[in-house]
């Protein structure tokens, strides 16, 4: 029996009565208890004491779901789970990938049913995420119009990306963080921390005025109207080559002349996290551009003293504007393929989906992000205030009572909770600047991966050289159109044309 028709056939039976079940989006999931068997790792805290999460199997309480769960090491992670895909016997009723499955081989391999009818049915919650994030549904679907997997998504608010200033820097220089509203005056404050000794140690020249880790300055391509990312689509509905748009020669061109005068980190495109904890330490960093939920943990690092929900944060997280954008904020696709399959070894996908969608509900959020209402937090004149066990975190608390775990399909809806209240209040406030990429993630059929698999590692380096080479100097923005010309013998207008039939399709 082909998985098509064993989907068509348990569709009819939900139809015609033939399978009871009263799933409307909230708990419980079922009347009687099931046991549902499951494969999966957490990639998230890289904590493996399933039994002990506290919130987790109250969320299973609550649904009156019992788990038989396989929890791998995530470093193993793929090197278990694909040999036994690929022997196709006596799997549990959810596998989660070991990848994002771009080439359909696992959706086509009659491993994992095919979920489109139950999302239209039982998709109470993850359809909320659907009006959410316009992209989703069509990131989900096979070209042929199959939903084989439910996802782990990352919603962008509280993991935005955006400049950060030093709020001791701009206190000895006389500003205040609402002086700096656009990257002209983000880029004038980062020249005035490079001509003061602004951390006091007598050397005026060792202030980073502007650090930016490997791979992150492209973040600032917001500040000019385009994706941080490599392709972009107009309001037109047009695909177009980031690294080919003049708004990207417009980046280049204000990103070198902030490395020409000593700006930008001169190690920019090595950087890693190493190099930034250092700084931090010794109070060099004027400004950074990354993730917010990271703010908190910065003001740490420059003064463990500094005191949690008292003390102003001293990394301040900005939302600014720039030449060709009004105040932006960097999000990313909720969603980059892959994700949770039910195979077609369960003998009761339709409660096994509901259970799963059921993981989506707000109820499921605040219980894995926030805890355990009168135990990790109160709600005080409608708003969560969390206890001092949740932020003493005494022992790893919030890790062993399952925060920020990966087994299960969820939303990062509210990862910014372990934030203070001035960052809370930040998040809350930036997120109607939130712009995402315009282009989700989306399934390809097997001539377009083949195109991909010809031509997008070659452009990938190519883009990530020439960047670096533009900015430092190295090569000259005066060799624009050459740069064109070779990007168009790449094979950049093919990749275009793969993009465009993808957004396209997911358009309809």
């Amino acid at each position: 029996m082909t998985k098509k028709i064993l989907c068509m056939i348990l569709c009819c039976m939900l139809a015609f009565g033939g399978i009871a079940l009263a799933y409307e989006g909230a708990a419980p999931v079922t009347e009687e208890t099931k046991t549902f068997s499951i494969l999966t790792t957490n990639s998230g805290s890289k904590y493996y004491d399933w039994d002990n999460m506290v919130w987790w199997h109250k969320v299973l309480e609550n649904a009156n779901i019992e788990l038989d769960m396989e929890l791998i090491d995530n470093s193993a992670y793929s090197d278990v789970v694909r040999p036994r895909l690929a022997a196709g016997v006596d799997l549990p009723d959810i596998v989660r990938l070991p990848g994002s499955d771009d080439d359909m081989s696992y959706a086509n391999s009659g491993l994992f049913l095919d979920l489109a009818e139950y999302y239209d049915t039982l998709g109470y919650n993850i359809k909320n995420h659907f009006e959410m994030f316009p992209t989703l549904k069509g990131s989900l679907t096979t070209p042929d119009g199959g939903m084989y997997y439910v996802p782990t998504l990352t919603p962008a608010e509280a993991n935005m990306r955006l400049v950060m200033v030093n709020r001791g820097f701009l206190d000895q220089l006389g500003m205040k963080p609402e002086d700096i509203t656009t990257l002209d005056e983000f880029t004038e404050y980062a020249r005035k921390v490079k001509e003061a000794d602004l951390n006091g140690n007598g050397d005026a020249e060792d202030e980073v005025p502007i650090f930016i880790r490997s791979g992150m300055i492209g973040l600032f391509r917001m500040y000019f109207g385009i994706d941080a990312e490599g392709w972009y689509m107009n309001e037109g509905g047009t695909v177009i080559c980031t690294a080919i748009d003049d708004r990207y020669k417009d980046f280049l061109t204000w990103a070198h002349d902030a490395y020409a005068d000593g700006l930008i980190y001169n190690e920019f495109a090595s950087a890693n996290y190493d190099t930034q904890a250092a700084l931090y330490s010794t109070n060099q960093t004027g400004a950074i551009i990354h993730f917010i939920s990271n703010c908190t943990d910065y003001s740490q690092d420059i003064n463990p003293d500094w005191r949690f929900n008292v003390d102003e944060p001293i990394m301040v997280p900005l939302a600014i504007s720039g030449p060709n954008s009004d105040k932006v904020c960097w999000g990313r696709n909720v969603y980059s393929g892959g994700g949770f399959g039910i195979t077609s070894f369960c003998d009761d996908p339709e409660t096994c989906f509901a259970f799963l969608d059921y993981l989506f509900s707000e109820e499921v959020g605040v219980l894995t992000w926030y805890g355990i209402e009168g135990v990790d937090y109160n709600i005080v004149n409608g708003d969560y205030e969390f206890t001092d066990v949740y932020y003493a975190n005494k022992d790893n608390y919030l890790t062993v009572m399952g925060y920020n775990c990966m087994a299960l399909p969820n939303a990062y809806q509210l990862y910014g909770s372990k934030q203070c209240n001035q960052v809370r209040a930040a998040i809350d406030e930036f997120s109607k600047y939130v712009v995402n990429p315009s282009i989700g993630y989306s399934y390809k059929y097997e001539d377009e991966n083949e195109i991909i698999n010809a031509y997008s590692a070659d452009l990938n380096t190519y883009f990530s050289e020439q960047q670096t080479a533009f900015i430092m100097g190295t090569r000259s923005l005066d060799e624009w159109d050459d740069y064109v010309a070779t990007v168009k013998s790449m094979g950049v207008d093919q990749m275009i044309a793969v993009n465009q039939a993808a957004v396209d399709r997911a358009a309809q």
